[in-house]
């Protein structure tokens, strides 16, 4: 499968792909009609990338975490990072909410005093 139809495959926006091999996520493999081919492996792990990516990950971080992912016996350093990283997006979501409680309190308030929205 050659980039652009795993592209499609996957409803991935163009080039994103791309990228991701020039960020060594994933590896080309010669193909024997002479262009460049991809195995069913690498695009098991687009999701995976996908959503690390996603999440906030970096992309050394990514690196770090597939590489880990490849070898056997890492599961506590994934894990480390992945609550790592789920910490970091439950913070962004109290501060979010926080900013919506702020609002609501300016709607109430602002009804309070006879204004209309």
């Amino acid at each position: 499968m050659t980039l652009e139809e795993a592209e499609k495959k996957f409803d991935l926006p163009p080039g994103r792909l791309k990228q991701y091999v020039s960020f060594g996520f994933i590896k080309s493999t010669g193909s024997t009609c002479g262009t460049t081919d991809y195995c069913a492996e690498d695009f098991e792990r687009i999701g995976l990338i996908e959503t690390l990516l996603s999440a906030g990950f970096s992309t050394e971080e990514t690196k770090k975490f597939l590489h880990l992912t490849e070898n056997m016996g890492t599961d506590e350093e994934q894990i480390r990072m992945l609550r790592k990283q789920r910490k970091s997006l439950l913070s962004d979501i109290h501060k979010k909410q926080q900013l919506l409680d702020n609002l609501d309190f300016m709607i109430w308030n602002k009804k309070k005093q006879g204004g209309t929205l």
